[in-house]
């Protein structure tokens, strides 16, 4: 694999690292290459739960892609493609896992990482976090795929456009007033926050969040396009499921559940 993208497994846990700290975890080619390789392993691994993202060293989440690359590697039609490619392989590696995904920010969530953060089920964020996209300075235009999309739906049309036309960069207060952040933590308590919150996510029946998970990613969708039938199969799963008869029977006994994910 590789030493810039590192995978951490403390079961029910899975911890993706962007370990490229010297450039403030920029990521490269190899690493959006490698990322949804490192995502199959999780969901492949019944011993995780919950998947996080967080950024090596002090500085950064993910200061974005790493624009020192590409005068290479989109230097042409054929590369540009290739990495092209990759970037969206990894985005929807992220979009389609069945467990949830949550991104632990601090300090520079920019362009890509902002990215790769919306593609994330939940967001905490340290109260030094920056967050921007700025494709207005650099000549580029996201396509809705590479996370233009999830970004409307997640903080509305207004600020959205704000965000991608102004270029702005948005501290931890303003993100969470807008929604793109569920939680601003202080920067000493984030990860000890982020460990507790994803344990109590992976207490919950795997069956059952994978489903609310999907609805909620089909919601956003134009009910034209929502796979209704996966929604519903989802449905009839859970309520078929050894965890929905322990679910009732931990209620009535008033008892902790003990989910298998079966």
């Amino acid at each position: 694999m590789s030493d810039t993208l590192l995978l951490h497994k403390e079961p029910p846990l899975a911890w993706i690292v962007f370990n490229k700290p010297e450039r403030r975890n920029a990521v490269d080619l190899d690493m959006w290459q490698t990322l949804p390789k490192l995502v199959a392993e999780v969901a492949e691994d019944d011993t995780l739960r919950v998947l996080l993202l967080r950024g090596a060293g002090e500085e950064a989440f993910i200061s974005g892609a790493d624009i020192s690359q590409f005068g290479k590697i989109r230097s042409g039609p054929d590369t540009t493609h290739e990495y092209d490619r990759a970037v969206d392989g990894a985005l929807k590696s992220l979009s389609t896992l069945e467990k949830p995904v949550v991104s632990m920010i601090h300090g520079f969530c920019m362009g890509g990482g902002c990215s790769v953060a919306v593609m994330c089920d939940l967001r905490l964020c340290a109260d030094d976090a920056r967050f921007s996209i700025p494709a207005a300075r650099l000549g580029i235009a996201y396509p809705l795929e590479r996370g233009v999309e999830r970004l409307v739906h997640i903080v509305g049309v207004s600020n959205a456009t704000e965000i991608l036309l102004t270029a702005r960069v948005y501290n931890a207060e303003e993100a969470a007033h807008m929604g793109l952040v569920n939680r601003v933590l202080p920067k000493a308590e984030l990860e000890s926050y982020t460990r507790e919150y994803a344990i109590k996510l992976a207490d919950n029946a795997p069956l059952s969040v994978a489903a609310h998970k999907f609805s909620v990613r089909e919601s956003a969708k134009a009910a034209t396009l929502r796979d209704m039938d996966k929604v519903k199969a989802w449905s009839t799963r859970c309520f078929g499921s050894a965890d929905y008869r322990e679910g009732v029977k931990a209620f009535m006994e008033k008892r902790r559940p003990r989910f298998q994910g079966k």
